[in-house]
Order: C-alpha cells, then sequence, then structure tokens
C-alpha cells in the first residue's frame, strides 16, 4: 500500500483535512492557518506547468508560443514575467586565491542594441563579463552615451574596479568612463574581445530578446520586437540569470 502525506502548501503544517471539492478534485484545509487548496493531480499539473514556462522563458520563445506549448494563459505568463524583475542578490563567485595569484580576472565590456517600444528607438545593452569564468558581473540598459557604462562601472564589485585590466573596443565612451591605466582599447582583428563576443552569441541562441534576425518575438531585424521596456528588461535579466546559474 502506498501512503501519501499531504502538507499545507502556505505553513507547511501536517495537520490539514478534507474540506469538500472543486470540479472532482479534493480540497484539504489546514487547521493551523485555515489555508485551503487543491492537494491532488490538479494541483501537481498546474505546478509542472509553471516549472515548463520558468523553462521556456529562458529559452527562444515568444510568450504566445509558451501558450500554445504549455497551454498556460499569456496573462499569467506576463505576471511571472515580472516577478523576475524583483531585486536579487548578485552573484559573486571568485575563484580560489592561489588561482587569482596565477591569472587576473579580466573584465570584458561590450554594447549591442535592439529595439524596444517601436522600431525607432534603440535600447543598449552593456554587458560586463569575465574572461576566465566566461560569467556575466553585471549589466545595463541605456543609450550609447557615457551615463549606463557609468552605471555599470559603478555597479561592478570593488575588486575589479581596482585590480583588473578592461579589453574593449574602440568606442569612446570606454575611454571617458574608464581608468586610463585599466582600459586596454583593441582595434578589431586582435581577438582581445573574443569572449564576449562568444557569450553574446551564446544568449542570442538562448532567447529572441538577444536575437539579431529571427522570426521570434522580442528581436532586433523583424517585424515583432519588445512593445515593451519593462517587459524586455524583464526578459533579458531570466536569460543572463539562468546562463550564470549553469556556470555556478
Amino acid at each position: 500500500m502506498i501512503y501519501t502525506q499531504h502538507f499545507c502548501a502556505k505553513c507547511g503544517n501536517a495537520a490539514i483535512g478534507r474540506n469538500g471539492s472543486n470540479k472532482g478534485q479534493p480540497k484539504y484545509q489546514c487547521t493551523a492557518c485555515r489555508y485551503q487548496d487543491l492537494f491532488g493531480p490538479a494541483a501537481a499539473r498546474k505546478t509542472a506547468q509553471y516549472a515548463q514556462v520558468d523553462a521556456l522563458l529562458s529559452e527562444r520563445n515568444s510568450q504566445r508560443s509558451i501558450v500554445r506549448l504549455t497551454g498556460v494563459a499569456r496573462m499569467t505568463i506576463t505576471k511571472r514575467i515580472k516577478k523576475a524583475t524583483l531585486p536579487s542578490p548578485p552573484l559573486v563567485l571568485r575563484r580560489p586565491a592561489n588561482a587569482q595569484r596565477k591569472q587576473w580576472e579580466v573584465p570584458e565590456p561590450d554594447e549591442l542594441w535592439r529595439f524596444a517600444g517601436y522600431k525607432r528607438r534603440k535600447v543598449w545593452r552593456w554587458l560586463a563579463i569575465e574572461r576566465v569564468r566566461w560569467r556575466i558581473i553585471d549589466w545595463r540598459l541605456g543609450s550609447r552615451g557615457e551615463a549606463p557604462l557609468r552605471q555599470l562601472w559603478q555597479s561592478l564589485p570593488a575588486h575589479y574596479r581596482q585590480h583588473c585590466w578592461f579589453f574593449t573596443d574602440p568606442w569612446k565612451a570606454y575611454a571617458t568612463v574608464l581608468p586610463r591605466w585599466q582600459h586596454r582599447p583593441c582595434p578589431k582583428g586582435e581577438e582581445q574581445t573574443s569572449v564576449v563576443g562568444a557569450i553574446n552569441c551564446s544568449l542570442h541562441q538562448r532567447c529572441g530578446v538577444l536575437a539579431r534576425k529571427s522570426c521570434s518575438c522580442l528581436v532586433r531585424k523583424s517585424c515583432s520586437f519588445s512593445k515593451s521596456l519593462a517587459m524586455h528588461t524583464a526578459r533579458i535579466k531570466i536569460v543572463i540569470g539562468n546562463y550564470n546559474f549553469t556556470l555556478q
């Protein structure tokens, strides 16, 4: 005989009792916090659907394609995307001390533009990656001027701003914001910014938000693009967060 123990989804208490049904599925009520919910296959199926939605949001899928694949309403998907915009602690991963003495942590900043809101509105994404571990340190959205780059520079951890060299392309904003002794401008062909280029290519394959040419939603050269800057930011945060998570 298989015995299944149910717990309250709100407080975790095992003291729950039967409390009617909803569309043929049994309902239970917690005797401690009086919380009611379905503890049957319907609730488990909904949890599996939401997990699939979260996985598809980090891939190259539009919201309407996720609706067709999972059956979840588009407004529900939008709410889950907005939940991803909540502030989260920064990812701080440093190499062991012996590895740090052998090779510096060399960041490579880069910038790329995408449409957001309407076709004439270009939103530039500034990215700073670590060359050794291939992880994304931080990123910002804005114009191609000095303001978003300065915000990105100030958001970097102190050891990056004090003890690292920054290899960039010859764009003039880098020479203005980055300290002279740390800035290493590299013309195209020297392959000093190849890592950030490879990461950009990898991110392009994961999500249409970052794609150059594609038929999916939220792309750069297509009839469809992000209609909202907030949703554009949220999708990029989901993709970059999952990318850093895979490196752990």
